[in-house]
């Protein structure tokens, strides 16, 4: 077992999320300086009460991110980010909830809640720092020798052959392990860690024979280039090695443990996490020099599995910055079918997928030294996607000969094309099939609906449920010029016409800044009326809790941002008030007269001619009523 050293308490505590009080997070909140934290990040500049600045999590031009020290809230009226300090760091920061509170709270001077652990809480919360704190002085051991010492020359032969500089030695934590059979080992008995710790953390060997002595490590990295595998908080959880020669292996990785698993993990997410929301999709490339080289060249959105093929974690992990992924890997066999079998578990999560191939090099790496940024960024112009790559690759290898071959082609490419939720998209799948086999759309469909209803009907259904789940994703109100149509995730949803969607924005805010307008609002319209959930959500914090959560999901946090900070004319309040509300129920009434209508509608196609005349009826009394 993994020794403390530190001499730290034996009782020990943490944080634990579901018992920090409100009132600390408010103190927190009210004690932290919105525009100084996310100074750190953005250049804000004061107009009036608010300041301004170049969003952080979308490319822009021109301005249109707002801070608001009054209320403690920032917006993005480009992208429709928003929300608190918490949200605000949270998002930047890749932290969640909690760590998003100690954080501002270590920094503003405000004490945390504390809960005791269980014994075994106690002592897997000591492993883990233990194993933190031996990957932090492994990390520093090898970047030390990289940077400093003379067994570092190897190394940074390496890299200067490389083009990589010492500013991107730093930023990666690049190190080199010495020629040496205990370089680690010495370096680490100094500080008090025992072999066998080293050996638990993935760095260090145990001799299969003993010795007198009894039994003996060696390290595990040796003569290699290393590679420090961050984790979100840019701590080293691991260390990927590549040798200097053509001996083998070629690249060594850390072995799993307790506390690193590499399909949890992609090399390079540290930086990278936060330019794939700025542009809008990640570059899965397979080396790690290669996102080196890539994030260097301009393209922060680059990242890279770690050492194996893609894990569906990583897939997911992926699907929670965005929603495509463009794969970059080698042209060769291997590389194709790597392709293929990542391709298939981004689809499966919901991701697009789309294949950049480049010709002239062996790799990104290569490509951008011999040709440059700029054919780079011709080549990604011209991605082909998962489809289509996969289309022209198996024709390559097999040009369908006759129809049979043909039939064999589109069954092949059904599933991918079965996971495409546009219904535009899909047809567009179909007739390229059409249009390159000679075939008719209409015998294509077909032939891809039928491998739909050979699956089985729990696969279906669960499809069914993921796709919804995928296309709810980027749920917003969209506005037309009519209405306002809401999200369309499961089940199907009614539109929302302009003047509701107002007045419920109105509604809101003039909660939001009085709550005693709540008792009136219910006796008039109950607590379920609200067409676009959000909205709902928000009211319902409002009606049982009084106050706003300093933590909810990035819809809500969002819409309240863009609700206190739209400049609305509310200083009438009780003739507005009165307005939203009818407004409301003359939609209302509206809507159930539109109902009664395709009731009747339907009562006609059926043939019952007396059911409709009493609808029609019914619908006239209401209209005379103004209902």
């Amino acid at each position: 077992m993994w020794v403390n050293t530190e001499g730290r308490k034996n009782v020990e505590n943490r944080i634990h999320d579901e018992l920090i009080p409100e009132a600390t997070i408010d103190e927190v909140r009210s004690r932290a300086d919105i525009v100084e934290v996310i100074s750190e990040y953005v250049s804000l500049q004061r107009k009036g009460k608010n300041y301004w600045g170049l969003c952080p999590f979308h490319s822009e031009k021109t301005p249109s991110f707002t801070v608001t020290p009054e209320k403690q809230m920032f917006y993005c009226f480009g992208c429709n980010v928003g929300g608190n300090i918490f949200s605000f760091v949270m998002k930047k920061e890749n932290w969640s909830f909690v760590e998003s509170v100690k954080n501002l709270a270590s920094r503003y001077g405000v004490s945390l809640p504390e809960k005791e652990l269980s014994p075994r809480e106690r002592e897997d919360n000591r492993l883990r720092r233990r194993f933190e704190e031996i990957n932090e002085w492994a990390a520093s051991y090898f970047h030390d020798v990289l940077l400093r010492l003379p067994l570092g020359e190897p190394g940074r032969v390496y890299f200067a052959q490389r083009g990589v500089d010492q500013d991107t030695m730093k930023s990666f934590r690049l190190g080199y392990a010495p020629d040496r059979w205990d370089g680690l080992l010495s370096y680490m008995q100094e500080r008090g860690v025992r072999p066998q710790e080293l050996a638990e953390a993935g760095l260090a060997v145990e001799k299969e024979t003993q010795n007198k002595e009894g039994q003996q490590y060696y390290d595990r990295f040796r003569n290699r280039v290393l590679f420090s595998i961050l984790d979100r908080r840019k701590q080293p959880i691991a260390f990927g090695g590549r040798v200097l020669d053509n001996s083998l292996p070629k690249y060594l990785n850390s072995p799993e443990n307790a506390f690193f698993n590499k399909g949890h993990h992609l090399y390079g997410m540290h930086r990278a996490h936060q330019g794939i929301r700025e542009e809008g999709y990640a570059l899965l490339v397979e080396g790690y020099m290669d996102v080196i080289a890539l994030q260097n060249a301009g393209f922060p959105n680059a990242v890279a599995s770690l050492g194996t093929a893609l894990t569906k974690d990583q897939a997911k992990l992926l699907r929670r910055y965005t929603l495509r992924v463009v794969l970059l890997y080698d042209s060769d066999g291997a590389g194709i079918q790597a392709a293929f079998r990542g391709g298939e578990i981004l689809r499966d999560a919901g991701v697009r997928v789309d294949v950049l191939t480049l010709t002239g090099a062996k790799d990104p790496d290569e490509f951008l030294k011999s040709y440059g940024v700029d054919e780079f960024n011709k080549a990604l112009s011209k991605v082909l996607t998962f489809v289509e790559f996969k289309y022209r690759t198996l024709v390559r290898e097999k040009p369908p000969g006759n129809i049979p071959e043909k039939a064999e082609l589109v069954i092949k490419l059904a599933p991918d094309i079965l996971k495409v939720t546009s219904p535009v998209e899909r047809e567009g799948y179909e007739r390229f099939l059409s249009l390159e086999l000679g075939l008719t759309l209409e015998a294509v469909q077909r032939e891809i609906a039928s491998q739909e209803a050979k699956k089985p009907k729990k696969e279906r259904l669960e499809e069914y449920s993921q796709q919804n789940q995928v296309s709810s994703i980027k749920s917003r109100d969209n506005i037309t010029d009519a209405i306002i149509s809401k999200d369309n995730s499961a089940p199907p949803l009614p539109t929302v016409y302009l003047g509701a969607y107002r007045a419920e924005l109105l509604l809101l805010r003039m909660l939001l800044e009085d709550l005693a307008h709540l008792p009136k609002i219910k006796a008039m319209l109950g607590g379920s009326f609200w067409k676009v959930p959000v909205h709902q959500k928000i009211f319902n914090y409002l009606d049982q809790d009084g106050v706003l959560p300093a933590h909810c999901d990035e819809t809500v946090q969002s819409r309240l941002a863009s609700l206190l900070l739209e400049e609305l004319d509310i200083s009438q309040t009780e003739r507005l008030l009165e307005d939203c509300i009818k407004e409301i129920l003359s939609t209302q009434a509206e809507e159930r007269v539109e109902d009664l209508q395709e009731r009747m509608a339907i009562l006609e196609k059926s043939g019952d001619m007396a059911g409709a005349m009493a609808l029609l009826k019914e619908i006239g009394e209401r209209l005379k009523r103004g209902e």
